[in-house]
């Protein structure tokens, strides 16, 4: 089973969609996705703009579909994935709020959400514009850290850090360029995974400025996995 995530930055859903093709996901999560023109069981979208929002895709043998929504920040969407492997996903795109910006948005939806993703495997998947260097920016319990402590609490871990053996805040493999530039790097977009799974995860791999610059400020996340009965 493949997972990817993918802030696409905008443009045509389906000539983003079609980029990622080639790399054969079994579950793809894009955010800054435009709304897709053609109605498709295997696309699930949400947002309230129509030219960006986050959209889901399912490959053959897998069928999502979306859990009832509670109260949370945009975005931390949960959806039902049936397929050889089941689980619940929850496709974030971390934004602006009020009173819930980026980081807080995410933690108060893991705090929502909790009960579910205690229920079963669960992936939480997306851009969550955070990262361990700007901890210092917010409570302890209210920035990446923190947030990286409650779901390891949830038996959840970042599959790129098990995969490489990095720690927070050091990863060598960026997955945004601030601006398209590449002196700015830093990695912002996670998979987040059950530790049972982690002795599955085949590669983690993220893409490289030189091949995706041209289509977004973000490069894919990509995780594979070989879990038992899996595709």
């Amino acid at each position: 089973m493949r997972i990817l995530t993918w802030n696409c930055n905008r443009g045509p859903a389906a000539k983003k969609i079609q980029l990622i093709a080639p790399l054969k996901p079994t579950i793809s999560i894009l955010q800054e996705c435009p709304r897709p023109k053609e109605d498709d069981p295997s696309t699930l979208w949400f947002g309230d703009n129509p030219r960006q929002g986050v959209a889901v895709l399912a490959s053959s043998g897998y069928s999502i579909s979306p859990v009832l929504a509670r109260e949370v920040p945009r975005y931390c969407i949960p959806i039902q994935v049936a397929g050889p492997t089941s689980f619940l996903l929850l496709a974030a795109w971390a934004k602006k709020d009020l009173h819930y910006r980026y980081v807080k948005g995410i933690i108060r939806a893991v705090e929502c959400y909790a009960d579910l993703i205690a229920a079963q495997p669960t992936v939480i998947a997306g851009d969550f514009n955070s990262n361990k260097i700007w901890d210092y920016k917010r409570p302890s319990h209210l920035n990446h850290s923190g947030l990286v402590q409650s779901l390891a609490a949830l038996g959840l871990v970042s599959a790129y850090h098990q995969f490489h053996g990095e720690d927070q805040g050091s990863e060598s493999r960026p997955t945004l360029y601030m601006l398209k530039k590449q002196d700015r790097p830093y990695h912002v977009d996670y998979c987040f995974v059950p530790q049972s799974w982690t002795a599955h995860i085949k590669s983690v791999d993220v893409g490289t400025y030189e091949a995706w610059v041209n289509y977004s400020d973000h490069c894919p996340l990509v995780v594979d996995t070989a879990l038992p009965g899996a595709v």
